[in-house]
């Protein structure tokens, strides 16, 4: 059981806790020292449960057995991956552009892991909207205002079809941002593991020989790693807008 002081939510045995250690500190000739421990019980608890909260939203994937889930896997994947290759570059000029390279693709894990969750909530609510069902329904009301009906009658049906319509239109618009959403989570996918076998061509050649010409393999990879640079700042920028609309929506 909780209750609310200020907005803030407390719950009611946490209260029982500080009071009990208020109470024992005063019988224990603690004095002050136990309503300070009281305090710190309280604030203990609150700022584990925010940070709880906030874990799990900074952490959230979507759910097993969608397609969004396995593209934040596959990134992580490939991001593992760069990360094992790094370290088998042997040391010298090209394993430095590698570690940095591989520092550069591994920041767009969480840009991924947000669009692919933004994209799996607003595939959901696309999905709740029937849209074959709801566009039957404004093709009858359609038809029943086109009959002429008495007044107070095609009012009634003119409204419904108001409201048919505007759902009609919000299904579409989202089920056009899920799709906008997943192509852009796809591109940046695809770049991360595109950036993750550059290194591994990099890898090979400079085990196989040390000796080995690298220049057009590293010239590939920071195209590359350019193109998921700007793939990033475009697809953070679409997220921001797709959420302020997705907001909007719901």
């Amino acid at each position: 059981m909780q209750i609310r002081i200020r907005g803030v939510e407390i719950d009611l045995l946490v209260i029982a806790m500080a009071v009990a250690a208020i109470v024992i500190g005063f019988a224990s000739g603690l004095g002050i020292v136990s309503i300070f421990g009281g305090v710190l019980i309280v604030i203990a608890a609150q700022g584990s449960r925010y940070l709880g909260a906030w874990v799990t939203q900074r952490f959230a994937l979507p759910p097993r057995g969608t397609p969004e889930r396995e593209h934040v896997i596959r990134s992580l994947g490939a991001a593992s991956a760069m990360k094992t290759l790094v370290t088998a570059v042997p040391d010298g000029p090209v394993a430095a552009r590698c570690r940095e390279m591989e520092r550069q693709a591994r920041t767009a894990l969480p840009t991924i892991r947000a669009l692919a969750l933004q994209t799996f909530r607003v595939r959901r609510l696309a999905d709740a909207i029937p849209l074959l069902q709801l566009e039957s329904e404004r093709a009858h009301t359609a038809s029943l205002i086109q009959a002429g009906p008495a007044e107070s009658t095609r009012i009634e049906l003119e409204s419904s079809l108001r409201s048919t319509e505007s759902q009609v239109r919000t299904g579409i618009r989202l089920r056009a941002l899920a799709e906008e959403l997943a192509a852009r989570t796809r591109a940046l996918t695809a770049s991360l593991n595109a950036a993750a076998a550059g290194i591994a061509e990099l890898q090979a050649l400079s085990s196989s020989d040390p000796t080995a010409q690298t220049d057009l393999a590293l010239a590939s990879l920071s195209r590359e790693i350019e193109a998921l640079r700007e793939g990033l700042e475009e697809a953070q920028a679409f997220g921001r807008q797709a959420a302020a609309v997705h907001h909007l929506e719901v």
